[in-house]
């Protein structure tokens, strides 16, 4: 994964918004603080635009809340990207609570609120 409009088109995937799906060019726009306009993020993840600026790599950097190397760096593992939204995740309030409290259950426990987990999020209309 060497060019840019690569490395975002991943970003798209694996980050998802709230609903489970891939977040709008106007979303992020309004989540940079209109530091990135939605036109020039879909320039950037078609490639019709292929050499942004700092500022922008690193707007686009805090919104996927993943460092700015990402960006620089041609070696990335195919688990960084997994890595990197683990942290994201863990980072919101409130499931860093709920992972450290079921880490300490045995597996029969940890199994019932993963059941729990997927009923509340099926009542929710949200993907597995």
């Amino acid at each position: 994964m060497t060019d840019i409009a690569e490395k975002l088109d991943c970003l798209f995937q694996e980050f998802t918004n709230p609903q489970g799906k891939e977040y709008t060019y106007q979303e992020i726009e309004e989540g940079t603080g209109r530091a990135v306009t939605s036109t020039y993020v879909w320039k950037l993840r078609t490639g019709k635009a292929n050499n942004p600026g700092f500022r922008v790599l690193k707007a686009l950097s805090e919104f996927f809340q993943i460092p700015v190397s990402y960006f620089f760096d041609d070696d990335i593992s195919p688990d960084y990207l997994q890595e990197m939204k683990l942290a994201s995740q863990l980072r919101k309030q409130g499931v860093a609570q709920i992972a450290l409290r079921a880490s300490a259950l045995d597996a029969r426990g940890q199994q019932a609120v993963l059941e729990m987990i997927e009923y509340v999020r099926k009542a929710q209309g949200l993907s597995s």
